[in-house]
């Protein structure tokens, strides 16, 4: 997946979430995704797919009334 591809699935606090994993301030993290740092790169992609798959489990439950 590209940075442009990548980008395009961020949201709000992702890069937030980044610099935290990363051990480094957002601004600092988003600088290296775009530098292409593969480290940031595979902890975004991580990221981005850690919350699809969260937000598609509860919408699930939500709509079979299973929330535990």
């Amino acid at each position: 997946m590209t940075i442009e591809q990548i980008k395009e699935k961020t949201l709000y606090g992702d890069y937030t979430l980044l610099g935290q994993v990363m051990g480094i301030n957002a601004p600092a993290a988003k600088m290296r995704f775009f530098r292409g740092d593969e480290i940031a790169k595979n902890a975004l992609l991580k990221i981005i797919a850690n919350r699809e798959a969260l937000i598609k489990e509860f919408q699930k439950k939500i709509k079979t009334g299973s929330i535990d």
